[in-house]
């Protein structure tokens, strides 16, 4: 005889649906406002320098790491390492005679930390990282269109575009990202993100071509042969892949003929003609990779004499006549980002900060590697890498991240690019049966700790690239009577 017996009763949750929906999606709200945020608002602001620019996407920054928790899921060095970067940032103007003045740039290395772990965090599957990404390419597009409306109106297309930084230099490297990205979504062919990609990418393109930069142009190239080699790389839909990518790129050289065609301008102009105008008036290639050869051998001599906490944010030049033969250029800045670290913190911040970049350059390397050993199933993933890639690489050759919110989107592409090698190795995703560790608590709070003080010494903003210290304020021994010559090409 066989006995029938009702299941029990399952648990109903006493929280109202409208609360477990808020509860569920409130960090991908709060990613996503903090994420185009710092593309987008926050790059308007004189690249991030302007008043109050860093207090409001710190504040978005600091909600977003609360809401993903990472402390669950990213590994615990990479939280302790951002955290030290983070404290030791806002350090260097402790101890440095610029003090505060500095206090800017000092932030924009606790953004750049918190926007990384929280991508990183966040971006686990090719879900997460598609919004993340198309964000990323509609920052591009709409970064274009506010600088293209100043450069028409200029009514001369040997002009540079210079965008809301107001460097063509800074304006080209940050269209890296959207430009590369925008191609890998072509290639995927997923829908809705191949629309961002067809719309936006030729623009992006464009922007490059026009900024004059000809480290953002060379890097571009380079890239573009990649995602060629990407596409042949495919596990399927190869021929389609690479039609996709011929036309795409036909669309890109149209595109920048017929922005500087008789539709806006008098009469047909090359779209390199700011390149080449920059050319005549003697910024040659060689002049200008002369100069910077000259500042990093500056940058090092001042790193061999302040090789603990360095000189401070914006000293370098008052610090380099005092080393460096009278008849040599002097820049504020190294036109080398990992180098500006040392100059600025010394080991306290460079050598985190080089552990870090160090640590996400041999990921992506080991990523692109890949790609000649097996098929490519995720081209969007390679996209993310190869855009981190192309950023880091310019900012070997310029003072990008001096510029905060270039720096933002350095970390936020980063992030996308290294985010499945950032979780802990845990048997299941299923994140209330992940433990957190202390010490990966402990460093998210110092991480958070140090954003909100950014938050409040970073409020005032900072334009100035140089700094005035009184004489005695500095230990390095004078060698040239020289006034302090700034040169910024």
């Amino acid at each position: 005889m066989t006995v029938l017996v009702s299941p029990a009763p399952t648990a109903r949750s006493s929280e109202p649906a409208d609360s477990r929906w808020l509860v569920r999606y409130l960090p991908h709200l709060l990613v996503g406002l903090a994420v185009g945020w710092a593309l987008m608002p926050f790059a308007k602001a004189f690249g991030g320098r302007g008043p109050m620019a860093l207090t409001k996407v710190d504040v978005l920054a600091l909600a977003a790491l609360i809401a993903v928790r990472p402390w669950r899921l990213v590994r615990t060095p990479i939280l302790v390492v951002a955290g030290c970067i983070s404290v030791a940032a806002l350090v260097v103007c402790l101890v440095t005679p610029p003090g505060w003045l500095g206090a800017n740039r000092a932030a924009s290395y606790g953004l750049a930390a918190a926007l990384f772990v929280v991508v990183a965090a966040f971006a686990r599957s090719r879900q997460r990282r598609a919004p993340i990404g198309a964000l990323v390419v509609l920052a591009g597009g709409v970064q274009f269109f506010w600088s293209f409306v100043s450069w028409w109106g200029g009514r001369s297309p040997t002009a540079v575009m210079v965008g809301t930084f107001y460097w063509h230099n800074q304006f080209g490297g940050f269209l890296l990202a959207p430009a590369i990205i925008g191609m890998s979504f072509v290639l995927a062919n997923k829908a809705p993100w191949r629309l961002v990609g067809w719309v936006v990418v030729p623009f992006a393109v464009a922007g490059v071509i026009y900024s004059s930069s000809r480290g953002a142009q060379l890097i571009l190239v380079l890239s573009w042969i990649c995602l060629g080699v990407l596409a042949l790389r495919m596990r399927s839909g190869v021929r389609r892949a690479l039609g996709r990518y011929l036309g795409l790129s036909v669309l890109c050289v149209v595109a920048s003929f017929v922005l500087a065609g008789p539709l806006f301008f008098h009469g047909w102009h090359v779209p390199w003609a700011s390149t080449q105008a920059r050319a005549a008036t003697g910024e040659t290639l060689t002049q200008n990779g002369g100069f910077r050869i000259h500042i990093w051998r500056e940058s090092v001599a001042v790193i061999e004499h302040n090789p603990i906490i360095g000189v401070g944010y914006g000293a370098l030049a008052p610090a380099a006549v005092k080393v460096t033969p009278r008849w040599w250029p002097h820049s504020p800045l190294s036109h080398d980002d990992y180098l500006q670290a040392l100059v600025d913190g010394g080991l306290l911040l460079g050598l985190p900060f080089l552990i870090a970049c160090g640590w996400i350059a041999l990921r992506l390397s080991r990523q692109l590697i890949s790609v000649g050993r097996r098929r490519i199933a995720d081209p969007m993933r390679i996209g993310f890498v190869l855009a981190a890639a192309a950023m880091m690489a310019h900012s070997t050759i310029d003072f990008d991240w001096s510029y905060p919110a270039l720096f933002a989107t350095a970390a936020i592409v980063a992030g996308l690019a290294v985010a499945p090698a950032t979780v802990r190795r845990v048997p299941t995703l299923a994140l209330p049966r992940v433990r957190p560790t202390v010490a990966g608590i402990a460093a998210t709070a110092v991480l958070g700790i140090a954003v909100a003080t950014g938050a409040i010494a970073g409020h005032k903003g900072g334009i100035a690239l140089v700094v005035r210290i009184p004489p005695l304020a500095s230990t390095v021994h004078s060698t040239s009577a020289t006034p302090v010559g700034v040169k910024h090409p």
